[in-house]
């Protein structure tokens, strides 16, 4: 059985994620910061009457952050129970992906960061990095 997921970039990484979890893209918009948050959040934005936390997605993995982010991309998802918005570089396409592409996350690779994948799908050349979002809900760790 084949899953959908929307692809995106991340510094030159490619990830994906569910595309039932992701609500809408949207271009960059103004970010309210917020005093002492955590570093990979950017602020909040008030999206049709709803306060939504906009998280940088390089900053939770581990990436190092480079230059504005007036040219970026906001994917907000449903993550748990939260709507949340990824700050990502670019988004590419959507992709299909059945069970036998996708494979755990190899155990020399665990770390922090590494808690937020599903695992890691090869599709021809392409070796996409699968996101769990449930794991960036409000849960005390993530924001």
């Amino acid at each position: 059985m084949e899953h959908q997921f929307v692809a995106f970039t991340v510094g030159s990484e490619e990830f994906c994620m569910d595309i039932s979890k992701v609500r809408e893209i949207k271009e960059m918009m103004p970010i309210t910061k917020v005093p002492q948050a955590p570093e990979e959040v950017e602020g909040i934005v008030n999206l049709r009457g709803q306060v939504i936390p906009i998280l940088n997605l390089k900053k939770v993995l581990g990436y190092y952050e480079e230059g504005p982010i007036e040219d970026k991309k906001i994917i907000l998802v449903d993550a748990g129970e939260d709507i949340v918005g990824f700050v990502v570089d670019d988004v590419s396409d959507v992709v299909s992906l059945n069970e036998e592409q996708i494979e755990k996350v190899p155990r020399a690779l665990e770390s922090q960061q590494s808690q937020y994948l599903r695992g890691i799908a090869k599709k021809g050349d392409r070796l996409l990095l699968i996101l769990e979002l449930d794991r960036f809900s409000h849960n005390g760790d993530s924001f």
